[in-house]
């Protein structure tokens, strides 16, 4: 390793947690009880029901099966996957996937060749609700495939394989960008069950539905009347979003989470248009559904990074000018929206997925990829493994908060971030109640894996300009950061500081939304425990301990394969650097490929290649409360969703003795 063997340690003094020593795990805390382990899915990815480039259940086929595919390629083993598309419509029948996908056998087949026509199981006699397109462009609404096409698919496959699926949405939202949503309400895939509520959702408040029409009855008349098809756009469609959630939360508050994704890709919100996200509309959304908004999603498309941009599509005039670390900047700044919302107090919590499509330049079966990877290729969330895990483990497990999120397998599935005080351990999602002056102990362990999914052995080319040796597939970690901050309220929608004005460009990288956020402490790995294991893992482990302060405050983790202070990757405190810079580092390994963007002839760090070399793993937040002090947002919301679960439990039981 490059690193020194010293720890690079900053103190907190604004959140009153000073941290002691660090020592190794297992000198403190011995035989206390250990975190549940995880289990790995996706919930943002598509098929050729909207704009991806492969069939509905070969998506699910290569996310969730074992070993190499039928038509050839790697499955990768998801233990929960759900099922997303954007709303809107489709005229491809995604029983099939596009010719772009370069399957044997698949070509691009459209609705209007397989009307009537029985094709795995399914029938589809005729597209419904309003004409959308004709011929060849004949459209079929997404409510129609979501109950008709998609959900059967999930059915037959959850024959097939015994991992829990779910039917999801990327909700194309009014005045806003894209949101990840599912409902799970009537899916029961191993007994039948239906997608009529997920399917209800995106008809009623999907800005790209305009079908006024929907499903009707036997007495021809629509099955969801009201559907407003009108306020689609700007401050009014934010209106109309606001609508949706809190139809989320009414109906469904347990059985529902509505995550925006790639938030900050098309710039800040404007009050015309269909873009963005200011941190307003995260405290509006989770102010209206305290249990189904509850989070924000970093982009996927990882492997788009070109001469000039990151990953997950980000281009010049994305807030924040592009990615960092392969996320963008409300997740990836120190001080940012992220710690902006944890600053009051929010349940709200930080998930990764691919948002797959397509491979760009190669096809679904190649192993190189010049835009997205297939989910569970690279990025992973991981939520609890409970007893009896189904698709409201899921839900329950985003929810609490218990969650974290990996590129390129830089960590695995049993990640350990606790905090305990009076022998009370306290994990992500949780606040921990202490008194001012106290000791609080942290435990970290974590377990790098002997390999990953990359196609590469060469030396990761960020690292090799430094004089470190790590070839691509075999990653490690170099440090983790844990990141503290001040909890100071939840900010009033009556306040002048509710609102916060946004920018496009690198200019939205310089809002600080908490001030009092900062990297406490940051350890190398040669400061933890080591230990090898027989898999070829590596299991780090340590153990620190800080003073609780006098305010409530939060503590969050981070790690990094990339040292503090490497050239166009990391800057002096180990932040990210924006992701562009990344493509000026050159790739001079004779097993770099030709798809790399060169300058002058030579290959640089982009696509593939670039999210391969920089990788990260983020870790939701401990909360910290002093004892006697009120009761933080987080907390109660929890307790929302515990009353409220209980009340679903006593009326399912009525039902079942009814």
């Amino acid at each position: 390793m490059h690193r020194s063997k010293s720890a690079v340690l900053l103190t907190a003094a604004s959140v009153s947690l000073a941290f002691g020593h660090s020592a190794a795990a297992g000198e403190h805390g011995e035989g206390a009880r250990r975190g549940n382990p995880y289990v790995a899915g996706d919930m943002h990815n598509h098929n050729t029901c909207t704009d991806g480039s492969i069939a509905a259940g070969y998506t699910i086929d290569r996310a969730v099966g074992t070993g190499a595919a039928a038509a050839g390629g790697t499955n990768f083993d998801l233990d929960w996957f759900t099922l997303g598309n954007h709303g809107g419509s489709g005229n491809r029948d995604c029983r099939f996937s596009d010719a772009s996908a370069n399957l044997p056998g698949d070509t691009t087949t459209t609705w209007s060749q397989t009307l009537g026509q029985t094709i795995q199981g399914i029938t589809i006699s005729s597209l419904k609700g309003s004409a959308n397109g004709s011929g060849s462009n004949a459209q079929m609404w997404r409510w129609q495939s979501i109950g008709e096409v998609e959900y059967p698919i999930i059915v037959n496959r959850s024959a097939l394989y015994d991992k829990v699926l779910v039917e999801g949405l990327e909700w194309v939202v009014p005045g806003h960008e894209h949101t990840d949503v599912a409902v799970i309400a009537g899916q029961h895939p191993r007994h039948g069950g239906n997608a009529d509520k997920m399917a209800e959702f995106e008809f009623r408040f999907d800005r790209a539905d305009t079908d006024s029409i929907g499903p009707i009855d036997a007495g021809n008349s629509p099955l969801w009347p009201g559907k407003d098809n009108v306020n689609n756009s700007g401050t009014a469609g934010h209106g109309k979003a606001l609508e949706g959630v809190k139809w989320l939360q009414a109906n469904y508050p347990l059985q529902s989470y509505a995550i925006p994704t790639h938030t900050e890709r098309q710039g800040p919100f404007a009050a015309s248009g269909n873009k963005g996200y200011n941190i307003e509309h995260f405290r509006d959304f989770n102010n209206a559904a305290p249990t189904v908004a509850f989070g924000i999603e970093s982009p996927g498309h990882m492997a788009e990074g070109g001469l000039t941009g990151g990953s997950g599509s980000y281009g010049s005039n994305a807030v924040g000018g592009g990615t960092y670390g392969m996320v963008g900047v409300y997740t990836a700044k120190v001080g940012g929206l992220w710690d902006g919302l944890l600053g009051e107090g929010r349940n709200f919590f930080m998930f990764i997925s691919s948002d797959w499509h397509q491979r760009g330049a190669f096809g679904a079966r190649d192993r190189y990829t010049t835009a997205d990877f297939i989910p569970g290729e690279y990025t992973k969330l991981y939520v609890p493994r409970t007893e009896g895990f189904r698709n409201q483990s899921i839900i329950d497990g985003m929810r609490s908060g218990n969650s974290y999120s990996v590129n390129g397998d830089v960590i695995g599935p049993d990640l350990v971030f606790r905090a305990r005080a009076h022998g009370d351990w306290k994990t992500m999602g949780e606040t921990l109640v202490a008194r001012p002056g106290e000791t609080i102990l942290l435990e970290v362990e974590l377990t790098v894996p002997a390999t990953n999914n990359s196609p590469y052995s060469f030396d990761n080319p960020l690292l090799a300009q430094i004089g470190q040796h790590q070839p691509l597939n075999k990653p490690s970690i170099d440090h983790v950061d844990l990141i503290t901050g001040k909890i100071t309220g939840v900010v009033p929608p009556t306040s002048p500081n509710y609102a916060v004005a946004n920018a496009a460009g690198v200019a939205g990288a310089s809002i600080v939304y908490n001030s009092t956020a900062a990297i406490a402490k940051q350890v190398n790995w040669r400061n933890m425990k080591v230990k090898k294991q027989h898999d070829g893992s590596t299991r780090l482990s340590f153990v620190t301990s800080f003073t609780m302060g006098s305010e409530p405050g939060y503590i969050r983790a981070r790690g990094a394969n990339i040292p503090v202070a490497t050239p166009n990757v990391t800057d002096s405190a180990g932040n990210p650097l924006l992701d562009a810079n990344n493509a000026t580092v050159s790739c001079t390994d004779s097993s770099c490929p030709a798809h790399l963007e060169s300058v002058n002839g030579v290959k640089k760090v982009t696509h593939d290649v670039q999210a391969w070399s920089n990788l990260w793993f983020y870790a939701n937040p401990i909360f910290l409360r002093p004892i006697g002090s009120p009761k933080l947002l987080v907390e109660q919301n929890a307790e929302l969703a515990r009353r409220l679960a209980g009340h679903h439990w006593e009326h399912e039981h009525h039902a079942e003795r009814d």
